[in-house]
């Protein structure tokens, strides 16, 4: 499938989530192969004395049973179940590593995702019209061309290896046995050794190739990318209403404040802040502050509360611009703040 010039965005998060929510993830089986052919040529490394050792052992068993009259009934079902023992016994090294291997090299190119929709049945698939246009799709045409390299280089490989060879294995029919099995052997290890490096370079290779491929498959327009951003934190409408909101519980939790003041400052009209001073406190902190309606809401709720209201227009816009909320005034309004204090103090003690 030819890719849509459009789509120039990197896949986001959500949109990689969804991919494989629906079963499409990097695979390589060129990677998998070779991993699973260099897990069994190390297991054969490691146990392929003891395996011969026990295939040899098991031979001779089953030649004597071979004997005239050796096989009574009774023997019969004993060799059956020798023959299910060993079998097991060659096999299961094998079969239980090549799927730890499987699991494993799945899971490191991957991750881990389940999804359940690629076994969904799909009619389309039973189309010959779709059959035959992914037959000769352009992914299908690469795939091709990447098998015949494959084969060809393999091939090329296996004569590397086995033409200098073939006058020496030509001459071990005139050998004895064991010095010709070690030649087969020499010859058998070669060629396994150096099919394996290729396709340990090839898996690499296409493991690369796949996981480019799928990133170009799921990346995004720009118009998508913005849809999503909308279907993820909201329309500007929806964002600027629960701004809105927020800023209005703030306000009323700020004004549930001010009756704790012990005096609030103003412009007297524009600027309010309330001040909160006790023992318990080294420096007076702000609990309430705001301009125009909402410096009007502070001196109402003062006034209603009985809070100390005094007019030092320059003080309280140096408070209002330097000092936050629940935060202690700066050292440098120390001296103004301590005489609006002093002065609030004296009107109580007169009260």
């Amino acid at each position: 499938m030819a890719q849509d010039p459009a789509r120039t965005e990197k896949a986001t998060p959500r949109r990689r989530q969804k991919a494989r929510e629906e079963g499409s993830v990097p695979r390589s089986a060129d990677f998998n192969s070779v991993i699973l052919l260099w897990g069994n040529f190390f297991l054969f490394l490691g146990l392929g004395g003891a395996t011969l050792a026990l295939l040899v052992n098991q031979v001779a068993h089953f030649f004597q049973l071979a004997r005239p009259g050796a096989l009574a009934d009774a023997a019969r079902a004993t060799l059956l179940a020798d023959v299910f023992m060993i079998a097991g016994r060659l096999l299961l090294p094998f079969l239980g590593l090549n799927l730890l291997v499987a699991l494993a090299t799945g899971f490191a190119q991957r991750g881990f995702s389940f999804s359940a929709k690629p076994l969904q049945p799909k009619f389309e698939r039973l189309n010959p019209a779709q059959g035959f246009k992914r037959l000769f799709s352009a992914r299908s045409i690469v795939e091709l061309i990447k098998s015949l390299a494959k084969f060809a280089l393999l091939a090329w490989i296996a004569y590397v290896v086995l033409e200098p060879r073939i006058p020496l294995l030509l001459d071990t029919l005139k050998l004895p046995l064991g010095q010709s099995l070690d030649i087969f052997q020499s010859a058998v290890f070669a060629l396994y050794r150096n099919v394996m490096l290729a396709m340990l370079v090839l898996g690499v290779a296409d493991f690369a190739w796949q996981r480019s491929s799928w990133e170009k498959s799921i990346r995004m327009t720009k118009q998508e990318v913005k849809d999503e951003m909308k279907d993820t934190e909201g329309t500007p409408e929806i964002k600027q209403r629960q701004r809105a909101i927020m800023m209005a519980v703030a306000r009323r939790r700020m004004l549930a404040e001010v009756p704790k003041a012990t005096v609030v400052v103003t412009n007297p009209t524009h600027v309010a802040v309330a001040l909160r001073y006790d023992e318990k406190t080294s420096a007076p902190v702000c609990v309430a502050k705001g301009l125009d309606h909402l410096a009007l809401k502070i001196r109402e709720k003062a006034r209603a509360t009985g809070v100390p209201i005094l007019e030092r227009p320059d003080l309280a816009r140096a408070l209002y611009k330097t000092v936050k909320l629940e935060q202690p005034i700066p050292r440098d309004l120390y001296q103004a703040v301590a005489q609006v204090l002093a002065f609030v103090y004296r009107l109580r003690g007169a009260a």
